[in-house]
Formats: C-alpha cells, structure tokens, sequence
C-alpha cells in the first residue's frame, strides 16, 4: 500500500510473455531482457527480417508472428497461434509496444496522417487488448482456474498522456487515449478479479488480471532519427529537459516498476514530476509517495504551463508561421 513491499509482483520465470512491436525499440529491448529472465516470449510485428533478427537474441523458448494489428481480426488470429503453441494455454503477459511517432504542427500534419497515428499508436493497443481480455476474461469451469497465478496487460504510452508539448498534436490524443483506457480497464477488470475469488463458481475466469502503463519519455529507437527530421524547432526547444533514454534503460526501469507492482511507470525523475500533476484518479502507486508527489508537481507546474505558453507565443512573434519540417530556422 505505502509502496515498500519487496515481493516480486511479475514473476516471467517459465511463463509465456506475448509482445506487439517486438521488433524494434523497447519492445525488442524488454523481450530480450524478459527472455534472459526465463520467459518464454512471442514478439508480433510486420515485419519479419526484423522479429527473425529480435529471437536471435533470445536463449530461452520463442516465437514470432507477422501481423497488422491495425485489424482486430489479426490480433484474435496472434492470440489463438500463441494459444496453440502454448499449449493450449493462453499468455500469461501481453505487452502492447506497437506504434510510431509523426510530430508536427496540428494544422500542418495531414488528417490522414493523424488517422494514421491513432490506428497504429491507440487501436493496435485496443485491439490486443481487446483480443486478449476476451480470451482471459471467458469463465471457466472451477478445475480449470489458476491459483496464485496473475496475469498482466501492459500498455506503453509516452508522458505526453500528461504533458501536452506543442508539435505532438498528431501523437498525443492517440497516447491520451491509450492512458484513458488504461484507467477505465483498471476499474473493470475488478469486477472480474472479484468474480475469479469466488473461484467455485462456473462464471469467473481463469485468473486474477492486473493492468499497467508504461510512459516513457524520448527513446533513442530507429525512429528517433526520422522523428528529429520531422519535430519542428520549437518542439525541440520546449522539451530541452528530455533527454532520451536507450531502448535497454527504458525497458529494464519499466521491468523493475512492474516486479514492484506499479500501475503507473515512469522512466525518469522528469516524467515522475510530468505524471504527479495529472494523477487524477487513476489509481496509485504509492498513497504516501505519490500524494507527495502530486504536491510537488502542481506547484512546480505552476511555472511551467505557462512558461511554455510562452515559449510558443514568442517563438511566434520572431520567427512568424510555421514552415515544412526541415526549413525551419532556430529562433536567434
């Protein structure tokens, strides 16, 4: 409760991981690591050059799977394969990391280019979820429940959720949505948690289910490179206090929050200080420590929205309307 528990809260040791996006960034990075702690870890991705090179690295069981997981019918069909080759088990973590980022200015960035982004960023997220809730969630009979055993849907969202940065407008509603959904999971999923300690009857499901999010803030991923290219100078300026984390560090913080049992997970002291002032009534990782926290935020925050207001309302007066990505000059 206070946040000083040292039970391990996500054992992977002989258990089946399920990662979307596992071919690139942290997606690849945690299945790695997960596989070096004993998982036995299925990455889905599109792109099979790239998910062949990512279970290279792994010592432990593995598979992969092509698929587009903008299709909900996709992400049935990747759930049922893992339950076939599990076994007939289904996994026991599903951790979404599927989706890219096009920065630019609202008004500046194709509406179809921002669909774009909510298909690949959000409803590759809901559409596991989605296919893997179901599956979780169906009751079984009572000799076919675990005991003791939980099940994890993670979520990898971006402290954008928190902060808005001017120049995300395409990313940050489908990231937005993802913590949205997040927080309305958490809150369902009880019901069905409630149902599974009544383990006698035929309606609950087959185990206990806990939900996290993962908000990381830059990542130095192969997408980086061409998200520089596109992020308008003024973004680059506002967030001066990123400073981008490997793949490896993001997923071995993210690892060590969720052994602890945290719901929301940050990656840095900044984005701790970006999640405090928009905690809302999502649930806490620690009552003490996150109140704290929360305090802290506001008032820090205070100073900083309408600092950045500023910053974009000057960056306005000396360098006028916004030009194509690339030709922007730095203000002086």
């Amino acid at each position: 409760m206070f946040g000083f528990s040292r039970k391990n809260e996500f054992p992977v040791e002989g258990r089946t991981v399920l990662i979307t996006g596992g071919s690139d960034g942290t997606g690849r990075a945690a299945a790695i690591q997960l596989a070096s702690k004993g998982a036995h870890v299925v990455v889905v991705a599109r792109t099979v050059s790239k998910l062949q090179s990512t279970v290279d690295e792994m010592k432990q069981r593995f598979l992969y799977i092509s698929a587009d997981l903008t299709d909900a019918n996709e992400c049935e069909r990747v759930v049922g394969e893992v339950t076939a080759w599990n076994d007939g088990s289904a996994p026991d973590i599903v951790w979404c990391c599927a989706g890219f980022c096009h920065p630019g200015f609202f008004t500046e960035v194709p509406l179809a280019v921002q669909k774009q982004q909510m298909d690949t960023v959000y409803w590759t997220a809901a559409n596991m979820a989605h296919a893997t809730l179901r599956n979780w969630l169906a009751p079984v009979a009572p000799s076919e429940q675990m005991t003791n055993s939980r099940r994890h849907l993670i979520f990898t969202c971006s402290t954008l959720a928190f902060t808005p940065i001017a120049g995300y407008g395409p990313y940050s509603p489908a990231k937005a949505a993802i913590r949205s959904l997040s927080d309305t999971l958490s809150q369902e999923i009880e019901m069905y948690n409630g149902a599974y300690t009544q383990r006698h009857r035929n309606s609950a499901p087959a185990a206990d289910v806990k939900i996290h999010t993962v908000f990381p803030m830059g990542i130095l991923s192969p997408g980086f490179d061409n998200e520089q290219k596109l992020k308008p100078e003024l973004t680059k300026m506002l967030e001066e206090a990123d400073k981008p984390q490997t793949t490896e560090e993001v997923a071995k913080i993210a690892i060590a929050a969720l052994e602890r049992g945290e719901y929301l997970i940050t990656t840095m002291f900044v984005g701790n200080i970006m999640k405090g002032t928009a905690l809302g009534p999502s649930p806490r990782n620690s009552i003490i420590g996150d109140t704290l926290l929360s305090w802290l935020s506001n008032l820090v925050f205070l100073q900083v929205i309408p600092d950045l207001r500023n910053k974009a309302f000057n960056w306005g007066k000396t360098n006028g309307l916004p030009s194509p990505p690339g030709t922007e000059e730095s203000a002086s």
